[in-house]
């Protein structure tokens, strides 16, 4: 049969003689060793080694004709299917020489599969192939480690039901396993330079693919030093496929963190990045590197080791195109300087590299990029026109862009005055960067009045950067950068802010939904935050409804459970090859979840001064904002939203731009749970061991523990606590037996200086960490505030802007948990339930109360603990008292009584890859302290507890049973529903295995009852 002459539009290919006769020799082959069963099931039965070679020979002939158009013929699909059957079956002989041919047949076939791979069940195949590599047979092993890595290469998507059921088969395989002892017993003796390569790019794949297959690597010790002797390794192959291997372990967070602690590896990846080492070395070093970074903490412990010489590698890859004669980045140095770029962006934390970015001309290399190669513009200390440099943008596409501005962005937030100094002699390439960063931002603003403009998605990345320059910490740069832009953007700026605000209406109202097009509602709001900047638009804006309009947005934000992340709007900033993250959720951007939240808030608190919704009749009662029945409801309603912001765990962006504008209304700090708890603290005299003398005569009485955590500066010396005290109640020290009688207390005579209400309000803000004050107190709290050091109330008294990145001050007392060498307490608490140790401090971890002196503070912490030491109870009486908890719980209850917060469980890899007796050791100390907080009286606790346990039942339901059995012994039945909930359908499988021998018949026949409930919830909703 030959092939047709006219194979027209969308006709099949037929096969040529040539192709039919192999085809049919293949079949001949085939039907030798399969047999079919039932249901057209069919398996590879034959283990005689001719056939089986013969089999082999005859799936090579075929492979080696087979071409792309082929490969969608229905004639060759069903051979490819009966050839991977046969090849399953063949893959698992015994004798070597037939394994060996078989492993390079499955090479040959998935390579010229390709893609088509995810069209075929390859399950058999996989399993088969980690055998092979579990025996470690070296021709086989290394042909099949590359057929398995082809086949999990070209799976497709990495999700759904399939993706989960290959992970299974490798895990149950030992793939992982077999890889790993292959590099660990890998000698370069009597080892191939590829088979290691080889073994290093599946093992790749693995961990890009399949995030929880990571714990694996980076907790395996022996095998991350293995692979660090070979890092700095002279074949370029063998570095770079370490490096790739590293850069998918620092996926994950644990992994990166094991990555930094060893210095000798962070050395030789630093290393990697100098100039002497090949191209591609660099690439894959910069790269690691990106990820390594990727937290303000991989930062810190970067460049606390390394700044100069990372600092240096990025410089060197981002400018070394310069020294050519071309004008824009050449083609063959694009990806050196794209993966610098990124690597720059680490710039987004604090930190002393600021200063050695700035000390290595960065700013020059900026706009070299921007400009194309003309750095030599600044030498002339002429600066050009806008329509200069917009012409010269336009002129320099680059897709290394978007990052400049990024950088550029972060670099201008956290630039310090003292930089001017050293960049002096530059400081007309200063200049020019804001200039062209303010005038490319306004020609875009202009051009950009369409949501299908093209420059859209460039408009982001250069607003951004100028959002960044004009809340700069430095004066100069938002002077300079604002004045830049109001001369920018006056020509068309009526026009322009009448369609921004005519848009946003249309988000307010939810004509538009913000995710309709977000990147256009980013912008919009972008634009807006830049001319709320300038007070040439501010009463425009306010005066056009602006505020109105911000006030409509920010609350179908926190109504509507949809956010957009910068991620979602910011092309430049996803890629397909960056791989999953695991195990980063303690990681945020400063900006939160929802960055339309974030702008919206940002232009509000630049407009709330120049609005007429200012009101300073508010009041604080148990920590709650209570409004002044004159105000509209405009204002009640955004003060309501502005304290559910602050009163929950949203990002530090958005908390405290909404403390900025909360400010104008007489408002300071942020509530929180445990600061209105404290209040009552702080006008009783329970446990108060501190009198603060005024010279009015009048006196305050306080906890010298709460002074230590939250204002020690109005502590006294420590040596003035080993002198003579005297009682509350004017006792004589002899009566120091009389303890159930009055409290040992120091006093402390204030300055004359010292304002009696301002430091009412000092002590308010201490215990509570969110006051209220009138507008004639202000002065005389803000310079009290200086005294006492109180920065973060300082700067909201002063209506500071936020520190870029600064995280929020929180209301909590752990700092009293350090040894300060004042007396502080005289409680101590035991655990009773589990080894008996007394608690003494969590920070050194000691089992003894008598090496430290100071204890834990928790009367004003507990209505009970209060009730019960000031009751005829035995235990009042008592320096300690046993709690009917374990060691464990008992160091998370003290954590509770500081901070307000039970230390939680991450469902991270750690967790994940936890034995069932290490999970149900974890989860005890929540399920006893949730007996205790019955006992005790302690709901949040209680709560607390219950949602740490739940969480960790929904991710992993290993150890349920005996969390089921515990929790029941402790009557703890809300945890006992949330088990059973957990595994009920999984009851018949679990009865059939024994588990539930030791359980009581009563919980039994819960978990009877809830598969049965299961069972028939099932059935109703599959019909």
């Amino acid at each position: 049969m030959g092939s047709s002459s006219k194979p027209g539009k969308g006709k099949k290919r037929e096969l040529s003689d040539h192709i039919l006769t192999l085809q049919r020799r293949l079949h001949e082959a085939l039907s030798l060793g399969i047999k079919s069963y039932g249901n057209k099931l069919k398996k590879w039965k034959c283990t005689d080694a001719e056939i089986q070679a013969h089999a082999l020979k005859t799936m090579t002939a075929f492979i080696n004709c087979l071409s792309f158009s082929l490969l969608q013929h229905p004639l060759t699909k069903d051979s490819i299917f009966d050839m991977l059957v046969a090849l399953e079956g063949i893959l698992q002989a015994e004798n070597e020489r037939i394994s060996n041919m078989a492993a390079d047949v499955t090479l040959k076939l998935v390579n010229s599969l390709g893609k088509s791979v995810c069209q075929y069940p390859m399950l058999e195949v996989i399993i088969s192939l980690s055998r092979l590599l579990s025996l470690c047979r070296l021709p086989a092993a290394f042909s099949s480690a590359i057929a398995l890595n082809c086949i999990l290469t070209n799976l497709g998507p990495v999700r759904g039901k399939s993706h989960k059921e290959v992970w299974n088969v490798l895990k149950n395989a030992g793939t992982v396993g077999s890889v790993v002892r292959a590099l660990q017993d890998y000698e370069d003796r009597f080892q191939s330079l590829e088979c290691f390569t080889e073994m290093t790019s599946l093992l790749k794949t693995i961990l890009w693919r399949w995030p929880l297959s990571r714990y694996h690597i980076w907790n395996n010790t022996r095998l991350l030093a293995k692979l660090g002797d070979k890092c700095a390794n002279t074949d370029t192959s063998i570095a770079v496929s370490i490096l790739e291997l590293y850069s998918v372990l620092a996926l994950c967070g644990n992994g990166t963190m094991k990555l930094l602690e060893s210095k000798e590896l962070l050395f030789k990846i630093v290393q990697s990045m100098g100039r002497m080492h090949d191209y591609s070395v660099r690439v894959k070093a910069l790269t690691l590197l990106q990820h390594l970074t990727r937290s303000a903490k991989g930062v810190s412990m970067v460049t606390t080791s390394y700044c100069e010489p990372v600092v240096r590698g990025i410089i060197d890859a981002m400018g070394e195109w310069r020294s050519s004669s071309s004008q824009m980045i050449p083609t063959d140095q694009m990806a050196l300087v794209m993966e610098a770029c990124r690597c720059a962006l680490l710039t987004r934390w604090a930190g002393n590299h600021h200063s050695c970015f700035w000390n290595h001309d960065i700013h020059i290399i900026l706009l070299d990029i921007i400009l194309g190669n003309c750095g030599a513009i600044c030498l002339t200390h002429v600066e050009p026109s806008p329509q200069e440099l917009i012409t010269r943008v336009n002129d320099n596409v680059t897709d290394a862009r978007p990052y400049v501005w990024d950088i550029l962005g972060y670099l201008m937030v956290h630039y310090e005055e003292d930089f001017l100094s050293r960049t002096r002699g530059n400081l007309c390439c200063l200049n020019v960067l804001i200039s062209c960063a303010c005038s490319v931002a306004a020609d875009l603003m202009r051009k950009g009045c369409s949501s299908s403009s093209s420059c859209l998605s460039e408009l982001e990345p250069v607003l951004r950067a100028v959002l960044l320059m004009v809340f700069s910490f430095s004066k100069y740069i938002q002077r300079r950068s604002r004045q830049c832009l109001s001369d920018m953007v006056r020509p068309f700026s009526e026009a322009h802010l009448k369609y921004i605000l005519a848009s946003l209406q249309l988000n307010a109202t939810g004509e538009v939904s913000l995710l309709s097009d977000s990147l256009h509602t980013v912008n919009n709001l972008m634009s807006l935050a830049c001319y709320s900047t300038l007070p040439l638009f501010q009463k425009l804006i306010v005066k056009s409804k602006g505020i109105k309009i911000l006030s409509a947005i920010i609350k179908r934000c926190l109504t509507s459970d949809i956010h957009v992340r910068r991620s979602s709007v910011a092309s430049h900033l996803r890629s397909s090859s960056d791989g999953k993250t695991c195990c980063w959720s303690h990681v945020e951007d400063w900006e939160g979840e929802d960055i339309v939240l974030f702008y919206s808030l940002q232009t509000l608190s630049q407009l709330i001064e120049v609005s007429n919704l200012l009101c300073n009749h508010h009041k604080i009662t148990s920590g709650e904002i209570i409004l002044c029945t004159m105000c509209g409801l405009e204002s009640q309603g955004l003060i309501n939203n502005l304290q559910y912001i602050l009163s929950n765990n949203l990002g530090a962006g958005p908390r405290w731009y909404s403390a900025r504008i909360l400010s104008f209304f007489g408002f300071y700090g942020f509530p929180s749970k445990l600061g209105r708890k404290m209040e009552k603290a702080l006008n009783e005299d329970v446990l108060a061991d501190l009198k603060l003398l005024l010279s009015n005569g009048q006196s305050l009485t306080v906890h010298g523990a709460i002074l230590v955590a939250r204002c020690p500066y109005l502590l006294p010396p420590k040596e003035s606590f080993q002198k003579e005290k005297t009682w509350g109640d004017g006792s004589s020290k002899e009566q120091e037996s009389k303890q159930d009688e009055g409290r040992l207390r120091h006093e402390v005579r204030m300055s004359n200086r010292v304002d009696s209400l301002a430091l009412n309000k000092i002590m308010e803000y201490v215990y509570t960490g969110f006051i209220h004050v009138d507008d004639d107190l202000v002065k005389p709290l803000k310079i009290l505030t200086k005294c006492c050091g109180l920065k973060s109330l300082s700067d909201m008294l002063h209506r500071k802007l936020p520190t870029w990145g600064t995280s929020c001050p929180s209301c909590d007392f752990t700092g009293a948990l350090e040894p300060a060498g004042h007396s502080l307490s005289d409680i101590i608490l035991e655990a009773g339930a589990a080894d008996g140790m007394i608690w003494s401090c969590t920070m050194c971890q000691s089992q003894s109360p008598h090496k430290h002196a100071h204890k834990i503070v928790l009367s004003s912490s507990s209505d009970y603990l209060r009730a019960l030491f000031q009751s005829g109870m035995h235990d009042s009486h008592s320096q300690i008292i046993k709690v009917p908890v374990g060691w464990e719980a008992l160091v998370k209850l003290v954590n509770w009584f500081y901070s307000g917060e039970l230390p939680g469980i991450y469902i991270d890899c750690i967790w994940s890859n936890m034995d069932a007796a290490q999970q149900l050791h974890e989860l005890r100390a929540y399920i006893e302290l949730s007996s205790l907080a019955e006992f005790w009286f302690l709901e949040d606790v209680g709560e607390q507890s219950l949602k740490v346990v739940v969480s960790c039942l929904r991710s992993d339901k290993r150890s349920s049973v005996e969390i089921i059995s515990f929790a029941a012994n402790l009557g703890q039945w809300k945890i006992v529903e949330a088990g059973v909930n957990s595994i009920a359908p999984l009851y018949p499988k679990l009865l059939d295995a024994g588990k539930l021998e030791d359980l009581d018949e009563e919980l039994v026949d819960m978990l009877r009852s809830g598969y049965v409930h299961y069972s028939q919830e099932s059935h109703n909703w599959s019909d």
